[in-house]
């Protein structure tokens, strides 16, 4: 206690409590830290209410003293010292009478402080009584502020002090200037301009216990900003223009069955049959198989295009389906099988478009080689041969085509002056991660990683994709991403990065992982350390098993194709079809129909089980690149676009990038349409005087050509083995399943990737060295530190300062 004496002051027990930082909370949420928010709004909110009081920075008055900064203390006091009296001193001169300043006033105890907010707040609190107020040894002025700071001095905490005076020395020129004396609060405050900006006196919080009121508002972007541009974005390939020519050539082919069928009939044939060679042999055999490939790919290459911006489209167009991310595909698969997802999330005419392009994919092909057929026709009395065209087959050809370009034109009209939600095509990793770095869902990815199927682990959300504002903070400026309308912020916070990783004395370590942590978690599968997590999936059609399984049986129907054609000259020689061989009335004929379209239906299917392979292996190669040991380049990584190129041009990048695998595998999706063209116009049923029969016969150099063609389908086989770079925790093929591996990362808050405003401005960010960085980043797949502190797997810059290397394990582990 503090005795009063006459005429001087005895210290007989000295207060343990040390000066207490009183600090003044931002109305900027706790959870939603500066590092959330875009260059733009942090410029505009440092003019706000809500940052000009960060920390209210409290003095000690001293005699012939400027004000002393209070350090921190705890909140318990074995001592308690009363409120005092200030009353004025002979020979003192008030900062109000000199150049209009408060005046510095000696500040009162904490239990006072919180007194006056509780009235202030129209609660009562209990009255501190101090019975040494207003007395002192000197008459008419009160010394017990002398008497606090002297304890002070002699109490105060030397490592706080220290960094008391680093603190003041560093802001003594912006916060002095600013402080003035708040009668209510009873201590010193900064400057306001406005009654809105006087700080609010509340308790300290912890940013990762808080609860963050502010939720995201859907807003439109200002008309004719720059910086907010309109998100109608369509890729080039769903334009008006460019579906246009796709449905002219479908149109062409459609004008042109329909012309071959009606002239047949009319003219008993179209053109005169020479034989198995020649021009004519070409145009009525093999041209129709020709076109029908150049269709294909051209609606491959659009489906593609669909595939990758419906899920983006379905959110902007506000649709209330809550399983957009985790059900939508963003990789092509109507090939083999006909996909109905979209049918399924209320884009139906999306839906039927894509049904369309896989019925004229499966069996267009195998129908034009079957359209054709030479025929016996007596003209002018005399007897020749004709190829005609096979009635029922053309008009199939024409209601399968019909229907595509009825599906094309709706898709048209889908994406004409569509509000897509996109500033530009998400071709890439680094388009992903900048429409989801500000999203308010990543919490519900908590530790999807290493989940089997990420979709199961997500609840059902309906989501928007557009501009956003915060309900609480307008001023924060508007901002870009995926969103839960009225759901809070839910963004992870940099802000508790170094408390947890301060809870974690064991960091990464690329030495003692394969020896220590292999072991451990060998067989965990909740592990991110395992193996058995890490290299779990790929695609079933590329899992080591499968190629294994794909190679031997190819290699097998090869051999046995190659010896049965050519034992005892079976295919030059001729073979019984052991079917009607006679064309019918409209051209029809048994065995020709089906040596045709068997061969030809078996090349068709080869020929689009490849577009799986190469359409997953375009997506998995930015996995690949950035799993390997020392981390990949962007442009090698975060910014590769294989699957929106178009046929060649990959092969093309692919070569440029060195990605050889690729190229081949790519180029192979096209050269292989010739499997189809070819098989549906090598066998025909043929006269041979020789043995006065009919047989089915091959061109024989097409026959080679087809050998030659199953050769290389065999051998490329073998460059499909997927390595360890391609195997990962878990399916990829949805928004969902990507987000998974970045919804931690912090490249979400890289101030490289902060809010680009087109795609060149992104692009010139990655490939740029980061400010006060001599080296270019290099990006990986693996182990890294999240935002959260805590260890994920996934994507993240390989090396970051002040912290351990990302851990990738492919190139440790054989």
């Amino acid at each position: 206690m503090l005795a009063p004496a006459s005429g001087n002051v005895s210290l007989r027990t000295v207060s343990s409590s040390r000066p207490q930082l009183l600090r003044s909370e931002s109305q900027q949420s706790a959870a939603a830290s500066d590092d959330y928010y875009s260059l733009s709004s942090r410029n505009s909110s440092s003019r706000s209410p809500s940052t000009t009081s960060r920390a209210t920075v409290v003095r000690y008055m001293t005699p012939n003293s400027r004000p002393v900064s209070r350090t921190s203390s705890p909140n318990v006091s074995r001592t308690m010292l009363a409120p005092p009296v200030v009353a004025p001193r002979a020979g003192y001169t008030s900062n109000a009478q000199v150049a209009n300043r408060d005046t510095f006033t000696p500040i009162n105890s904490a239990e006072q402080l919180t007194e006056d907010r509780d009235m202030s707040e129209g609660t009562s609190a209990p009255a501190v009584e101090d019975s040494y107020a207003g007395r002192g040894p000197t008459p008419g002025m009160d010394d017990s502020p002398y008497i606090r700071f002297a304890i002070n001095q002699l109490t105060r905490d030397p490592e706080a002090s220290q960094s008391r005076r680093t603190s003041e020395s560093g802001s003594e020129s912006t916060t002095a200037g600013n402080l003035v004396w708040d009668d209510d609060l009873g201590h010193f405050v900064r400057a306001a301009t406005s009654p809105a900006q006087q700080p609010l006196l509340t308790p300290e919080r912890d940013p990762h216990n808080s609860v963050d009121p502010e939720a995201f508002v859907a807003v439109d972007p200002p008309e004719g900003s720059l910086i907010h541009p309109p998100l109608d974005f369509v890729p080039v390939v769903l334009r008006p223009g460019a579906l246009a020519v796709v449905i002219f050539c479908v149109l062409l082919m459609i004008a042109g069955v329909t012309f071959c069928n009606v002239w047949s009939k009319d003219h008993q044939g179209i053109w005169g049959y020479n034989g198995r060679s020649g021009s004519r042999y070409f145009v009525f055999q093999f041209l129709p198989q020709i076109l029908g490939v150049v269709i294909s790919i051209l609606t491959i290459v659009v489906q593609a295009a669909v595939y990758r911006v419906m899920p983006f489209v379905t959110m902007a167009s506000e649709r209330p389906f809550g399983k957009v991310l985790q059900k939508i595909p963003i990789l092509p698969r109507n090939f083999l099988f006909p996909d109905i997802s979209h049918f399924i999330h209320g884009e139906a005419l999306v839906g039927f478009s894509l049904f369309t392009i896989w019925l004229s994919n499966f069996v267009a092909v195998p129908l034009l080689g079957c359209l054709f057929q030479a025929k016996w026709y007596v003209i002018d009395g005399q007897g020749k041969w004709q190829w005609a065209t096979v009635t029922s087959i053309g008009w199939t050809l024409v209601s399968v085509y019909g229907l595509l370009a009825i599906g094309l034109i709706l898709l048209l009209l889908r994406f004409l002056r569509t509000w897509s939600g996109l500033m530009w095509d998400p071709v890439c990793l680094a388009d992903l991660i900048c429409i989801v770095q500000r999203s308010n869902i990543l919490d519900d990815f908590e530790y999807s990683e290493i989940a089997p199927d990420v979709g199961k682990t997500l609840d059902s959300r309906v989501l928007r994709l557009g501009y956003w504002q915060l309900s609480q903070r307008a001023h924060s400026g508007i901002f870009y991403g995926i969103g839960e309308a009225g759901a809070s912020i839910g963004n992870p916070s940099l802000h508790r990065i170094e408390k947890n990783r301060r809870d974690q004395p064991h960091g990464l370590s690329k030495v003692s992982f394969d020896v220590e942590q292999q072991a451990v978690s060998e067989n965990d599968d909740s592990d991110i350390y395992s193996p058995s997590i890490r290299y779990r999936w790929a695609p079933w059609f590329l899992r080591k098993t499968a190629v294994v399984g794909w190679t031997v049986i190819l290699c097998g129907l090869f051999i046995a194709f190659v010896v049965a054609s050519f034992l005892h000259h079976a295919i030059q020689d001729g073979f019984t079809p052991r079917l009607p061989t006679m064309p019918s009335v409209s051209a029809f004929s048994s065995s020709n129909f089906l040596y045709s379209l068997i061969p030809a239906f078996i090349g068709n299917l080869m020929f689009l089980a490849w577009q799986h392979i190469d359409s997953y292996f375009r997506v998995l190669q930015p996995y690949a690149m950035l799993s390997s040991p020392e981390g990949a380049s962007a442009e090698q990584s975060l910014l590769l676009a294989y699957p929106s190129l178009l046929p060649f041009q990959v092969t093309a990048i692919a070569i440029i990038n060195k990605h050889y695998k690729i190229a081949w595998i790519s180029l192979m999706s096209v050269v292989f349409g010739a499997l189809p063209i070819l098989a549906g116009g090598v066998f025909m049923s043929f006269y041979y005087p020789s043995e006065n029969d009919i047989r089915v016969g091959s061109l024989m150099p097409a026959f080679y050509t087809i050998i030659g063609f199953c050769a290389v389908y065999m051998i490329s086989f073998l460059c499909i083995w997927p390595g360890r770079r391609r195997y990962l925790p878990h399916d990829i093929s949805t928004l969902a399943d990507q987000m998974s591996f970045l919804y931690q990362s912090p490249l979400l808050s890289d101030k490289l990737l902060r809010e680009p405003r087109s795609k060149t401005d992104l692009v010139t960010r990655l490939v740029v060295a980061p400010p006060g960085e001599q080296e270019f980043p290099k990006y990986g797949f693996g182990i890294y530190v999240g935002r959260d502190g805590r260890e994920h797997l996934g994507i993240d810059r390989y090396r970051r300062p002040g912290r351990a290397d990302m851990l990738i394990t492919t190139g440790s582990m054989r």
